[in-house]
């Protein structure tokens, strides 16, 4: 946290990068998601630190965002599964549910990534700019470092 308040940048800089860093954890991203923050961060010109800052901040709460994802989804679009396990062929209702959850989790992910974007950008965006000089002169008084 003290790095991210000591970055030499602009608010918005560190604050896009910070949410675009987080929100790769609602992204399946197969343990890349720190790599990809910072790729990220740096394609939609927010600051590259902040972004891998904001990848590992919630890593390892991922299993919660993909549970959130599908919820989410399901609110959104409520899949059949009895309409599907009432089918004759188990290969075909497999695939059937299969499907039907893989659209929840999406629509869950993309709404998810919408809402928390947009939360998450505007807390820090005020916190970097309002508050930073503040913090670090706090912090700088009352630990030793």
């Amino acid at each position: 946290m003290l790095k991210l308040l000591r970055i030499k940048d602009n608010s918005h800089s560190i604050a896009l990068g910070f949410t675009l860093g987080l929100l790769i954890n609602f992204v399946p991203s197969f343990g890349m998601g720190p790599v990809i923050s910072t790729a990220c961060a740096k394609l939609f010109k927010g600051n590259p630190f902040a972004g891998l800052v904001g990848g590992v901040f919630l890593i390892w709460a991922f299993p919660f965002f993909f549970y959130l994802n599908y919820l989410v989804g399901h609110i959104f679009f409520s899949p059949d599964i009895a309409q599907a396990v009432t089918t004759i062929d188990a290969s075909e209702e497999t695939v059937e549910v299969g499907f039907q959850i893989g659209k929840a989790f999406i629509i869950g992910m993309l709404i998810n990534l919408i809402f928390f974007g947009i939360l998450i950008y505007s807390f820090m965006n005020s916190i970097v700019k309002r508050h930073r000089n503040s913090m670090l002169t706090f912090i700088h008084k009352r630990w030793n470092i």
